[in-house]
C-alpha cells in the first residue's frame, strides 16, 4: 500500500513539475506549426484518397473480368450462344 501511495505521489509531482517548468510557446510559431501540420495532414489524406481510388478501380476491373469469365463458362456449359 505504501508503494502505491508513493508511486501516485511521485507521478503527481512529476506531472506538476513538467507543466510548471515546460517552456512556453510563441503564439505566432504555434500558428505556423498548425498550418504546416494541417498541410501535411491534407497531403497525406490526398495521397490516401489517390491510393484508395486506384485500388477501387483495380478491384472493379477484376470484378468485371471475373464476371465475364463466369458468364463465358456458364454459356459453354449450358450451350447458349454468346449474345
Amino acid at each position: 500500500m505504501r508503494f502505491i501511495l508513493g508511486l501516485l505521489i511521485g507521478i503527481c509531482i512529476g506531472f506538476a513539475a513538467s507543466v510548471l517548468l515546460a517552456p512556453e510557446k510563441d503564439e505566432a510559431a504555434s500558428e505556423g506549426a498548425d498550418d504546416r501540420r494541417a498541410n501535411g495532414a491534407g497531403g497525406a489524406l490526398q495521397d490516401l484518397r489517390k491510393h484508395f481510388d486506384e485500388a477501387l478501380g483495380e478491384a472493379k476491373k477484376a470484378q468485371r473480368e471475373a464476371e465475364n469469365k463466369m458468364t463465358e463458362r456458364y454459356r459453354k456449359i449450358v450451350g447458349r450462344p454468346d449474345k
